[in-house]
């Protein structure tokens, strides 16, 4: 895919549309266009052709237009290396990057790089490239980002580019660029190894977002029955287990990560008797349970709102678990409850889990607001890219 060359195509707005990129908010949706793009980068002017911005378009997308730089400037070499460093400094400067360990590199807008994502796992780094217009802009790019990986040990480099594809006219990608891969890569946590299969686990390989919140059911598991629900790979189990949890049961609809989740138990030196496998749809098990019989209980769903539209009906569907997962919490329990859905907001996410625990009838104080972590920071200016919402519970 080829990209034009600098100056790149004006793309003007509708009059009066230029509120928005006057805050420095970084996306532009279709209604504001006086006509779709015919270029995959572009310069966001006004009606008048004042330049306000510079970035990537695509005219099938609804969201029509994301702006790098607030700026008439190119996205060239200097500017993606500038990028790249200043979100790696950020990483090093909070102690996240280390060369066993997993960490966000790039977390998209909230690093200044729209439909980009990057993750560390140890030695192997995982990229999601989401817009054509980044594709265009590939042999600018990559480069700078396989010497900068290179320079910090890093042996093998992974795609993964599928969410947001299709609106970009955009084939998904699952493959190795470069070096080699004997199989899953091992990240350490805390006190837990933790085995992630970069080409065939969900995302990039594994959530990353939820690392403090392991550490804290960690902390707090001792001489405890932890019920781990939606539970992937067993990462909370893991560090449940390794907090010397009494029994943790791992639930989950996929059979390897399940498979994974009790190899990884044992590579942890961790008794086998002590860890339940559950396979099978988390609604129709968690209906099964016996009442108040957990201590600690961790709610983990995936977005059931992709979309704006989706949002009331995901509401029931987080309302339904959050009340199952109360249910099974004992008096007196902790409750960890989850919701990465973005258009999902704070105030409907908490007004989920309030009626959820109406319908039980319990009651419960939160113990802390719990979000994503500071290497997927989100930009003032770009409240969208808060998405990951929890809520630390202690069930009476």
């Amino acid at each position: 895919m080829n990209a034009p060359r600098w100056p790149y195509p004006l793309l003007r707005l509708k009059p009066g549309k230029e509120g928005l990129i006057s805050k420095r908010h970084p996306w532009v949706f279709s209604g504001a266009l006086a006509r779709p793009s015919e270029s995959t980068l572009v310069r966001l002017a006004d009606d008048s052709g004042q330049v306000l911005g510079v970035g990537t378009a695509s005219p099938a997308n609804p969201l029509a237009a994301r702006i790098f730089r607030f700026e008439d400037a190119p996205l060239d070499e200097a500017f993606f290396r500038s990028r790249f460093e200043s979100a790696l400094r950020l990483r090093r400067d909070l102690g996240l990057w280390s060369p066993e360990g997993g960490c966000r590199w790039v977390f998209g807008e909230g690093d200044g790089l729209p439909g980009l994502v990057v993750d560390r796992y140890a030695q192997a780094l995982v990229l999601q490239v989401g817009t054509a217009g980044l594709e265009g802009l590939r042999d600018t790019w990559w480069p700078i980002l396989f010497e900068l990986g290179k320079r910090e040990g890093i042996t093998a480099f992974v795609e993964r580019s599928q969410s947001g594809r299709k609106e970009e006219g955009l084939e998904p990608v699952n493959r190795l660029l470069k070096g080699s891969l004997g199989g899953p890569v091992t990240v350490h946590e805390g006190p837990a190894k933790l085995s992630v299969d970069l080409l065939r686990g969900q995302k990039t390989g594994f959530f990353l977002d939820q690392r403090a919140h392991r550490l804290q059911v960690g902390a707090h598991a001792e001489g405890c029955r932890v019920l781990n629900t939606f539970g992937y790979t067993g990462g909370f189990s893991i560090h449940a287990g390794l907090g010397g949890a009494s029994q943790v049961a791992t639930l989950d609809i996929s059979a390897p990560a399940l498979d994974q989740a009790e190899r990884d138990w044992v590579a942890n030196g961790l008794d086998p008797a002590v860890h339940v496998r559950m396979e099978g749809d988390a609604f129709e098990l968690m209906r099964q349970l016996e009442p108040g019989g957990w201590d600690r209980v961790i709610v983990d769903p995936p977005a059931f709102a992709k979309q704006r539209k989706d949002v009331d009906k995901a509401f029931k569907a987080y309302k339904d678990v959050f009340r199952l997962g109360a249910r099974a919490t004992a008096p007196g329990g902790f409750l960890w409850v989850f919701s990465c859905s973005q258009h999902l907001d704070r105030m409907r996410f908490q007004e989920a889990v309030w009626t959820a625990l109406l319908e039980t009838g319990r009651e419960a104080r939160v113990l802390a607001h719990l979000g994503q972590p500071a290497d997927h920071p989100y930009a003032l200016n770009h409240p969208e890219g808060f998405y990951l919402k929890g809520l630390w519970l202690r069930v009476e």
